[in-house]
């Protein structure tokens, strides 16, 4: 298999993903969303569910309705409101957009479904033992539905030792590489390392004028030390079916652990994937609840579950908790997966290294995480000429990358005088 680098990847969004929302939306959206979480635990428990307070109405005719659709689509509520027919009652004017929102959600969800039916398929014809985290799974555990979660990612998890078996086999079906370095499925040293320190490889292909996107993950997150590998949590999952086909994926208890090492990474930037944390977290016993809540990412979501749903919640002025709800504000502020510190800086670059070393204290996390900054696998590979750099080469190519940012750091015209 030819070592080759290649370019970073999008799959295309809706373009309210790209534009940033103001405080004043962000918090109607948050109470919007908390109000139709109340009604779905009250249906479940068999009571009356809660009307519209008064608050919430106020909130929400303070904004012109394409504002508070732009804030919904950002957080990807569409289907979820959707789903509530006293949304719809609620918010007349925005009734018919979400209806065509929430139904193109539904399409892309079946047209996602249908590909995570084949894959299952593909890897049960190879005997690759296959875990499918997030998307259509996901979905299937916190609604029971294949469509109302909405659109989603194809997330495949194998054993890290099948790697290069499942690249080859995607690529059997036209899948080629469209972010990261071929060689992590290699038996060589730069292979083993890029497995150590990468979590994902990305592939893509044309499926009749469309295209199809595939991360295959050989760690189940980038939080590493929280969940145990690939074996385990392939014994202890669960199987569920779509469309007949079985497809396994984690236990309940594992994916509530995975969404809140996901959640924690993005910084919380996604109301959706606090519903799904929201959601999955009903099923927990009070002493289920206290146990997972020693693990750092699973304490962490909780707070920022509580500050975006809960009225007067004042889990924000536990000990370090401020710092939380602040970073949280800002990322659910900013464009979607617009998570970095700004521009290049030294002092950006440190905060975002402290930021995801800080995700985990497990050795294992910090280490794969300062081996990703100073040399990551994308970087052992020249892209042009597709040649595996020594690592004197490697060296020497990310000192002439730091040299060039540092220069257009010099002259940059906000740099202080």
């Amino acid at each position: 298999m030819g070592a080759t680098t290649t370019a970073p990847w999008s799959p295309v969004y809706p373009p309210a993903l790209a534009t940033p929302i103001t405080s004043e939306t962000l918090t109607a959206v948050r109470a919007l969303t908390a109000w139709v979480l109340q009604r779905e635990r009250a249906t479940q428990a068999g009571s009356e569910p809660p009307s519209a307070p008064e608050t919430l109405r106020q909130q929400l005719e303070a904004l012109p309705p394409a504002t508070l659709l732009q804030g919904i689509q950002r957080h990807r509520l569409e289907s979820m409101l959707q789903m509530d027919p006293a949304v719809g009652d609620l918010l007349p004017d925005l009734q018919a957009d979400l209806q065509r929102a929430a139904r193109r959600e539904a399409l892309a969800a079946l047209a996602l479904a249908s590909l995570t039916r084949e894959m299952a398929v593909l890897f049960a014809e190879v005997d690759i033992p296959l875990l499918v985290i997030k998307g259509i799974p996901l979905a299937l555990q916190t609604t029971g539905s294949l469509t109302a979660r909405g659109r989603g990612d194809c997330d495949l998890f194998v054993d890290p030792s099948q790697v290069g078996a499942a690249i080859a086999l995607l690529q059997s079906v036209g899948f080629g590489l469209s972010y990261g370095a071929s060689c992590v499925g290699d038996n060589s040293m730069r292979g083993r390392y890029s497995r150590f320190v990468s979590i994902e490889i990305s592939l893509e292909r044309d499926a009749g004028g469309r295209r199809q996107w595939i991360d295959l993950h050989w760690h189940a997150t980038h939080v590493r030390g929280v969940l145990p590998g690939f074996q385990v949590l392939w014994q202890r999952g669960e199987e569920l079916h779509i469309n007949g086909q079985p497809i396994r994926t984690l236990s309940h208890r594992d994916a509530l652990v995975h969404a809140c090492c996901h959640s924690t990474t993005d910084r919380w930037m996604a109301l959706r994937n606090l519903v799904d944390i929201e959601r999955l977290g009903r099923a927990l016993s009070l002493a289920q609840r206290v146990d997972l809540s020693r693990l750092r990412a699973v304490r962490k979501s909780w707070l920022a579950l509580a500050d975006a749903f809960e009225e007067h919640s004042v889990s924000w002025r536990l000990n370090g908790a401020q710092a939380l709800r602040l970073k949280a504000e800002l990322a659910q502020q900013r464009p979607w997966r617009s998570l970095g510190d700004g521009e290049w800086t030294v002092a950006n670059r440190l905060r975002y290294l402290a930021h995801t070393v800080n995700l985990s204290h497990h050795p294992v996390h910090g280490c794969s995480m300062l081996l990703q900054q100073l040399m990551p696998p994308g970087d052992l590979v020249d892209p042009q000429t597709g040649d595996v750099r020594s690592l004197w080469q490697v060296l020497l190519w990310r000192g002439e990358k730091l040299r060039r940012r540092l220069q257009a750091q010099a002259k940059s015209p906000d740099r202080p005088a």
